[in-house]
């Protein structure tokens, strides 16, 4: 029951911290709509920065290489695995917009705002869990803007390869690591202190957020919809369900899959929806409406299932 108590504190905190956007929305002091800059904020400094600050930190040795190749392929697996099986589970909404986001947030986690955050509270800022969640999170992204995009819009050629590899997650890491290689951090101490500085803004920030959606959103009107607890039943449950236990499968004949890669791959997959979903719906002329709703349901519910999730994985 420890392990149920340490999971469900970290996320009540993590869900408390959305209380000021919520209240100073519905005390009309900020609107809804000014989470768009603050987005662009966690986006485009916030979030490249946590990645920077943790990658400049990781000691890579041959073992931790094979174990972040093999994270990287599991990760690849899971998310066309969960994309493609979307598909017949959301058969019965005939609206296609509809049907290609309910599948968009069954599939694609918040692995980066409130992944990597929960990741470093629970198992702390240089364990291979947050590593693993990491790499898990750039794999997320790639395909977020991939098969991501596809989803949304429900057009192939609003895929774009140039925003898949270059998004801001990726390029982070990939400057992370050159300063890793080069013992920068040795030399020049003061670039950690830098990015922690910005590294920091990630969880208020993403909570802030949060919290300035649901100040504008009627919770009665959101739980009636049986989409949002289909969508939320398939994300938080059922494929991180079958996420894990095929984790635990290859655990048994690979001994480079340790509890750590587990645990990393929940964290990574039992979160909710991604936060970019309402993002893509007004880029691609997606569905708006559910992308909010199915958000903000399952970061709620989340509340209930991550802790349960985390004990039932620690009893093993």
């Amino acid at each position: 029951m420890e392990a149920l108590w340490i999971m469900f504190k970290n996320v009540m905190v993590f869900v408390a911290l959305a209380i000021p956007g919520y209240l100073l929305v519905k005390a009309k002091e900020l609107t809804q709509a000014q989470s768009g800059a603050l987005s662009k904020l966690l986006m485009y400094v916030g979030m490249p920065f946590l990645i920077l600050t943790n990658s400049i930190k990781i000691d890579f040795t041959g073992e931790l290489l094979l174990t972040i190749g093999v994270v990287a392929v599991i990760g690849v697996a899971c998310i066309f695995a969960t994309f493609f099986a979307s598909k017949p589970l959301t058969d019965m909404e005939k609206e296609e917009k509809t049907k290609g986001m309910m599948r968009f947030c069954a599939v694609f986690p918040n692995s980066g705002f409130l992944g990597i955050p929960l990741a470093m509270a629970v198992f702390g800022a240089g364990s291979m869990v947050l590593t693993v969640v990491i790499i898990l999170n750039i794999i997320t992204n790639v395909l977020m803007y991939t098969l991501g995009v596809y989803l949304v819009s429900g057009d192939k050629s609003a895929i774009s390869l140039k925003k898949a590899f270059l998004n801001p997650v990726l390029i982070a890491f990939v400057v992370g690591i050159i300063v890793n290689l080069l013992n920068v951090k040795e030399y020049v101490p003061e670039i950690v202190t830098y990015s922690n500085h910005f590294s920091n803004l990630v969880t208020p920030i993403s909570m802030t957020i949060l919290g300035m959606k649901m100040g504008g959103v009627n919770f009665a009107e959101l739980f009636k919809s049986w989409r949002t607890y289909y969508v939320s039943a398939l994300k938080l449950v059922a494929f991180p369900f079958v996420i894990v236990a095929f984790g635990l499968a290859l655990k048994m004949a690979f001994p480079v899959i340790t509890m750590d890669v587990i645990f990393g791959l929940f964290i990574a997959f039992a979160t909710p929806t991604a936060g970019l979903a309402s993002t893509f719906s007004d880029n691609y002329d997606g569905d708006t409406q559910n992308a909010v709703a199915f958000t903000l349901g399952t970061t709620l519910l989340s509340v209930v299932t991550i802790p349960l999730f985390y004990w039932l994985i620690c009893l093993l």
